[in-house]
């Protein structure tokens, strides 16, 4: 599988989503570092970032929703333990900064985008043990902690963890007759990151080491 593109940030990447357009898809990544947020922009056509600039002080409030090249929708959450909607705030993009705030505003759920993401087992769930049983098998590999998995037409993704004097997690991806086409030591020990791959458009995205945005070909 060829990589397509790969980038390094200055801070933990936290959270990735998708914006723009089917012809045009952009990613948006929210990096954290030292108490503070920074919103990029990695338009997947060009493979450029482009930073939109420092996230305001409310950032963990705010979840991004949608944007096109000029204006950015976030979902506002209350502060409490289960947080409600709080209000739709839309930032203008150059300059980075709020324009509008509204307490209702009917969100579209709709995925423009093909966007999927794996399912995720915890090790003490029961379907846990089957893929205990099939990587020890199979890999030789004693995985523990969790899994995420995902099928696709002719290719099954992995991502797991093994311990080997402390945490490593590693991203597989087999055919249907489970050989190996790629296997990445996506990160190990405070490493680890809050995610592990998801896939836009056929592309396999995921993070290294916490700062490092990799996507690889067309599965």
């Amino acid at each position: 599988m060829p990589i397509f593109f790969e980038h390094s940030f200055a801070e933990p990447i936290w959270s990735i989503r998708y914006w723009g357009t089917p012809e045009e898809p952009r990613l948006w990544v929210e990096t954290r570092g030292n108490g503070e947020a920074f919103w990029h922009s990695c338009d997947l056509n060009s493979k450029k970032v482009t930073l939109l600039g420092k996230a305001p002080a409310d950032y963990p409030q705010l979840n991004f929703h949608s944007g096109d090249e000029k204006e950015a929708v976030f979902i506002k959450l209350q502060q409490s333990k289960n947080p409600g909607i709080e209000s739709i705030q839309t930032y203008s993009l150059e300059p980075l900064k709020l324009i509008k705030e509204e307490k209702q505003l009917p969100i579209s759920t709709g995925n423009i985008f093909s966007f999927q993401v794996p399912q995720h087992y915890e090790e003490s769930q029961e379907y846990f043990k089957d893929f205990q049983a099939f990587f020890q098998k199979q890999f030789n590999e004693t995985i523990a902690k969790g899994i995420d998995y995902f099928e696709g037409n002719d290719k099954l993704l992995f991502s797991y963890y093994l311990y080997d004097n402390g945490w490593k997690n590693y991203l597989r991806v087999c055919n249907l007759a489970f050989n190996t086409i790629l296997l990445e030591q996506i990160a190990e020990g405070d490493n680890i990151g809050y995610q592990t791959f998801s896939i836009l458009n056929e592309q396999l995205i995921f993070v290294k080491d916490k700062l490092k945005l990799k996507i690889y070909e067309k599965l």
